[in-house]
């Protein structure tokens, strides 16, 4: 976007003024400058949105060939478009979803998301995302906005979804209520709590719904005193690694998401060994 922040501002004023006479009517003298701030980074979104969607790279400006007001109308058109394939995206993960009696989850899925399309406006403002996605997903959305932010957080909550699915619903809730008795009203993310118990058993060789006994957890012990945290994380990308290719056919985005886990996990083994893991037992 830096060639139109920087230098090309001028060539985007004109469609910030017909955006804000459909704004206000035809009377877009009536139009505070706050307003007229959000309707320019309107206009901005759109046009990143086809940056962002070219094949080529060039630069979009009417020197090389397309000018300002294609560029947005072309952007605009994309994030409609978008709109669309998200809604859908979104009706059919939410027929399957299961939020495994968490309140939190539960919420934004079925409340929280139906509101963002209810209100979402991809022309005065498709900057704003509404929705503050209160229920965190395992790697957080960060420097997204509108629907690009909402196309990354569904993304996110298909990935979980997939993983936790893989596994009985009475399985999983029992490994979040021994970790927290209170899980249901809690706002942190399910899905790293059941990858940690999942790689603990591993660790540990034990079945996932058996108890963690002294002898597993001394195991567990054992095996991360003799590494270091490098060494640590490796060992929990080729566990991931074997898991998702056993159990997941081998899916590369599954297994990039949950690997977003691995890092912290190695440090808070490698800083509580197994004690990290004791409410397992």
């Amino acid at each position: 976007m830096g060639i139109w922040t920087e230098n090309r501002m001028e060539e985007l004023l004109p469609i910030v003024a017909k955006l804000s006479e459909k704004y206000t009517g035809g009377d877009s003298t009536s139009v505070t400058y706050e307003t007229a701030q959000e309707l320019m980074e309107a206009v901005l979104y759109c046009v990143r949105e086809y940056e962002q969607n070219q094949t080529y790279g060039y630069e979009l400006t009417s020197e090389f060939g397309i000018a300002a007001a294609e560029c947005y109308r072309r952007g605009y058109e994309l994030v409609v478009r978008k709109v669309k394939k998200m809604r859908l995206f979104y009706n059919k993960l939410v027929s399957r979803f299961c939020s495994y009696g968490c309140r939190n989850y539960e919420d934004v899925m079925t409340k929280g998301l139906p509101e963002f399309f209810r209100r979402y406006d991809p022309l005065f403002a498709p900057q704003k995302t509404i929705l503050t996605l209160d229920y965190p997903t395992l790697l957080p959305v960060e420097g997204l906005s509108g629907i690009d932010a909402i196309e990354q957080y569904l993304s996110n909550i298909s990935l979980e979804q997939r993983f936790l699915g893989a596994f009985d619903e009475s399985c999983v809730c029992e490994v979040l209520s021994s970790c927290d008795w209170n899980y249901r009203e809690q706002f942190f993310n399910l899905c790293g709590i059941f990858l940690t118990c999942v790689i603990g058993c591993v660790l540990m060789r034990k079945p996932l719904q058996t108890p963690a006994s002294a002898e597993h957890l001394a195991r567990l012990e054992q095996w991360s005193t003799e590494r270091s945290k490098e060494t640590v994380q490796e060992d929990l990308c080729g566990i991931l690694k074997k898991l998702v290719e056993e159990q997941f056919q081998g899916n590369e985005l599954l297994y990039e998401y949950l690997c977003g886990e691995l890092e912290n996990l190695a440090v808070r083994i490698k800083d509580t060994g197994a004690s990290l893991f004791s409410w397992m037992s």
